[in-house]
């Protein structure tokens, strides 16, 4: 069955980040640039989950603990969609997953699918049948996590909460 309403947890680009990315010519321009994101962790379908398992995850995430970390794009690639990657093994986000990972389960928290896709940037759904391409390198310090609330068909997002990462100038 397929989700008509997936609940992620994401990082969303910053303004000048998301204008850059909107300005690719592979972007598709019917999508505001607000929706341009990086999925983090896939949870599960909040329409058909029991009340209680949204107030569980927020919870989890308000004693999550983690640092800001980069992520840098520099290629563009047509799989099922065009997406922004790396071949940068981009070790830190990918930590950051496993961490945020463990810290859901030593919460309890529900993520049914609890899936922690490779980071990327998907600029057009569609596809558009051309080849991987080298771009300029675009990219930001994750300093904050949101969980989003994806609305299928509709190109809405809708945030339930968003909570701050580190910095190394932080006093942690």
């Amino acid at each position: 069955m397929r989700p008509r309403n997936p609940l992620y947890i994401m990082a969303k680009p910053p303004p000048d980040v998301q204008a850059r990315i909107a300005a690719l010519p592979r972007n598709d321009p019917a999508r505001g640039p607000e929706l341009l994101h990086v999925t983090l962790m896939k949870l599960f379908d909040l329409y058909r989950a029991p009340p209680n398992w949204l107030p569980a995850v927020i919870a989890a995430l308000d004693s999550f603990d983690a640092a800001a970390f980069p992520l840098r794009f520099d290629r563009i690639e047509n799989r099922k969609a065009v997406t922004l990657r790396t071949r940068d093994p981009l070790a830190q986000a990918r930590a950051f997953q496993a961490a945020l990972v463990r810290h859901l389960l030593e919460k309890r928290a529900p993520m049914m699918l609890g899936t922690t896709p490779e980071p990327h940037v998907t600029i057009n759904y569609a596809g558009d049948r051309l080849r991987g391409a080298r771009t300029d390198p675009i990219g930001w310090t994750v300093d904050e996590i949101l969980l989003v609330e994806s609305v299928i068909g509709k190109a809405t997002h809708i945030e339930h909460g968003r909570w701050q990462l580190h910095t190394n100038k932080d006093s942690r």
